[in-house]
C-alpha cells in the first residue's frame, strides 16, 4: 500500500509548540483627535522576534519568497485546555502571525487572497500547538484543495515534531 498523497502542495509550513499570543489594536486615541501607537506587550514582542528569526533561517535559501503574487495562508491553533480555547479569538492570533509573515512571504497584506484561521480540540494533538502553511497562488488558482488537506497536514506535523522531541 502506498502512502497517501496530499491533494496539493504547500510552499512553506511550520509548527509552533505554544498558543499564538494575541495582537490587539495597535493604536488608541490620545483624546485630541490623534492616534498613538500602543507599545507591544513583551511576551508578544518576544514571540514575534523568535518566530521571525526561526523563519528567516529556514527561508535563507528560498528563492520563492517574498512573493510578488497572491498567497493563501492557513492557520490552525490546537488547545490542550478548554479554558484557553474558550477565551482565545482567532482574529487576534491571525494578526500576530500575519505580522510575522509580512515581508518574509509577501510584501503587502493585500496579497493575501485567502486567510483560513481556526481553533480546535483534537485528541490526536493533545497539547497547545499551532500550524501555519503558506502557498503562492497562480492568477486563477482555487484554494479548496488546500483547505481540505490543511487539517490533516497540521496533525501530521504535530506528530512528527512530537516524535523528534521538539514539542
Amino acid at each position: 500500500m502506498s502512502k497517501k498523497q496530499p491533494l496539493t502542495s504547500i510552499d512553506f509550513d511550520f509548527g509552533v509548540g505554544e498558543i499564538i499570543p494575541a495582537t490587539q489594536e495597535a493604536h488608541h486615541d490620545d483624546g485630541f483627535d490623534a492616534r498613538i501607537r500602543k507599545t507591544e506587550k513583551e511576551g508578544l514582542a518576544i514571540f514575534k522576534k523568535t518566530l521571525g528569526l526561526d523563519i528567516d533561517l529556514k527561508l535563507a535559501s528560498n528563492e520563492y519568497f517574498p512573493s510578488d503574487g497572491e498567497v493563501f495562508i492557513f492557520i490552525v491553533q490546537y488547545f490542550g485546555a478548554e479554558k484557553e480555547y474558550g477565551r482565545r479569538d482567532v482574529d487576534n492570533m491571525a494578526k500576530t502571525i500575519l505580522d510575522v509573515l509580512k515581508n518574509r512571504f509577501y510584501h503587502d497584506d493585500s496579497q493575501v487572497k485567502t486567510l483560513l484561521v481556526g481553533k480546535k480540540f483534537e485528541k490526536r494533538v493533545p497539547q497547545n500547538f499551532a500550524y501555519v502553511a503558506i502557498k503562492r497562488l497562480g492568477v486563477s488558482q482555487d484554494v479548496d484543495a488546500l483547505k481540505i488537506s490543511g487539517l490533516e497536514r497540521s496533525v501530521t506535523m504535530f506528530q512528527e515534531l512530537k516524535s523528534k522531541n521538539i514539542l
